[in-house]
């Protein structure tokens, strides 16, 4: 057995050894990336790799978002912990062992961090945080001048002592850099962005109150065969979420919504705030779960065809045959006779309406919105009024069998296309392509809508491709996603309702108006960047005459 003195000997050689030091910043950064790494290697793409780390780094700045006075404090604590250490290394004390190694090893951990940092922001956040940079910037200045000093230059002429001051140097003007944009923010001095409307569209869902039933499904056994393993313990379901309606308020129907989520993301959490601005208006909304994390058999010699926003992936047909099947489930659970006992409980003697309809879904779902699209036009379903919201749509089927039949849009038919500017999951050409599909209705009714972002003060205001999620409600959503939701909900409901003023004010602020396109000022006066509106955007908008080849 190993003599206890001895194992503290060998430690303490190993400590004063030159490479201990770099080793323990290494292993740090590993640290750091780890679990990145680890995911890549076991298979998962490169976006379900840092997924976790781009979730945790989301709920870090929405916490520094809400609490900014505490971030302040803590950040001064940690300055003046810095300045007793400098303090200490000027009247000649050098620091414990102990406390080089830790802060060696953090600052590994904290360049791993950092490095994942700016590879998300560019790649998805896209300049969205300012505090989480910020607070990187305060550890990695604390971190450096606790390992290495005040920035000098060196006395000595040797390579190594040169590179390594140099480095430090060069590390603490990063950190000035990173930590600079920040302070307006801490100080109080930065413009904020408007406060969501407290009044009107875009306010707090209203005026109903709501309530959920959740209604399972049976997938078809080809698709079931076909899951992946992220889904495969999904109980897929439809969350149907109906208006409770006072007494006083005498209706033979409510209209029906339905919403199909993004790729990987079959959570109804998510999309709660979307799905009660919906409600609260006084429609049914069915938020379908489908199966859309899938890998079926690629035949062989199969050319993959992505082309004027559709595509020829075998992959459409299996969630197809999952939309049939939840639509039929949806049909004998809400609009049979023998309807679902929770949907009696909730309205009576009323009737779901699927004639007047409001179809709409986020990312891939935006894109399968014309599946939904396709199964309710069979089913005759919105043959009076019907809304279609695509946000941040990506690829649909090509496949001949799975097209809407569009000579059964009803002359009411209004489309938006939505799509935040800086989404860097799907290219806006899909938008444009799906865009003209319609082109045989009014102009004015289909509209491609892109929201700005705008950095001009703290929260930063930016267009991302989650922006429909709860995860990321912000200001932005409020006046860009959520005042539209309010009003087609508004437009679908009047009409249902035979409500011709109401109608008629939803309808101004569903086209390309200052009433859609306003976003507020912020609190300095400043107009916050508007909506951009593109009619017709393949054939007449000049940054998207690219779409015509590249897509």
């Amino acid at each position: 057995m190993v003599d206890r003195k001895v194992l503290v000997q060998r430690w303490q050689e190993l400590r004063s050894k030159r490479f201990f030091l770099p080793l323990l910043f290494v292993f740090g950064f590993i640290c750091s990336i780890f679990e990145p790494v680890i995911r890549s290697v076991s298979g998962h793409d490169v976006a379900d790799s840092i997924w976790p780390y781009a979730y945790r780094t989301l709920q870090w700045t929405l916490f520094l978002r809400e609490n900014v006075v505490l971030f302040t404090f803590a950040m001064s604590v940690l300055l003046f912990f810095t300045f007793i250490v400098l303090q200490r290394q000027f009247g000649g004390k050098e620091n414990p062992q102990w406390l080089s190694s830790f802060c060696t090893f953090g600052l590994g951990v904290l360049t791993g961090f950092i490095v994942l940092f700016f590879a998300l922001d560019i790649f998805y956040l896209r300049g969205a945080f300012l505090l989480l940079p910020t607070a990187f910037g305060f550890l990695l200045l604390s971190l450096l001048l606790v390992i290495g000093g005040f920035p000098h230059i060196p006395r000595e002429s040797k390579p190594y002592e040169i590179a390594q001051h140099s480095l430090h140097i060069l590390g603490v003007f990063f950190a000035a850099w990173l930590v600079m944009p920040g302070i307006p923010a801490m100080a109080g001095f930065a413009p904020s962005p408007p406060p969501a409307p407290t009044i009107g569209y875009g306010a707090d869902p209203g005026p109903f109150e709501t309530s959920l039933s959740i209604h399972p499904y049976q997938l078809p056994e080809e698709v079931e065969s076909i899951l992946d393993d992220t889904e495969k313990d999904i109980d897929f379901s439809i969350y149907l979420t109906l208006p409770i309606l006072p007494d006083d308020v005498q209706l033979q129907s409510v209209p029906l919504a339905i919403l199909t989520h993004g790729w990987g993301y079959p959570t109804y959490e998510e999309y709660t705030d979307w799905i009660s601005h919906l409600s609260a208006k006084g429609m049914a909304v069915a938020f379908v779960q489908y199966p859309s994390d899938i890998s079926p058999e690629i035949p062989e010699g199969f050319v993959a065809v992505d082309s004027e926003g559709a595509s020829n992936w075998p992959h459409h047909i299996y969630r197809a045959l999952a939309f049939n099947a939840a639509f039929n489930e949806l049909e004998r659970v809400a609009l049979d006779s023998n309807r679902s006992v929770e949907v009696d409980k909730i309205l009576g003697e009323m009737k779901i309406d699927p004639s007047h309809l409001w179809i709409g879904g986020h990312s891939l779902g935006g894109a399968y919105a014309f599946l939904s699209l396709y199964e309710s036009l069979e089913r005759n379903w919105g043959n009076q009024t019907l809304f279609l919201d695509f946000e941040s749509a990506w690829t649909r089927p090509n496949h001949p069998e799975l097209q809407p039949n569009m000579s059964r849009l009803p002359p009411s038919t209004m489309v938006h296309l939505a799509q935040g500017i800086d989404d860097m999951s799907v290219d806006p050409c899909y938008s444009v392509h799906h865009q003209s599909v319609f082109s045989q209705l009014p102009p004015e009714h289909v509209l491609f809508i892109e929201l700005q972002s705008d950095l001009y003060g703290f929260p930063r205001l930016v267009g991302t491709h989650y922006l429909p999620t709860n995860s990321v409600h912000d200001t932005l959503a409020d006046w860009g996603i959520y005042r539209r939701i309010d009003a087609q909900a508004d437009w679908v409901v009047a009409r249902s309702r035979g409500d011709v003023n109401t109608e008629s004010w939803a309808y101004q602020h569903l086209l390309n108006t200052p009433l859609l396109t306003d976003m507020g000022e912020w609190s300095d006066g400043e107009p916050v960047l508007p909506l951009l509106v593109h009619l017709e955007a393949l054939t007449m908008v000049e940054k998207f005459k690219r779409c015509q080849s590249e897509f």
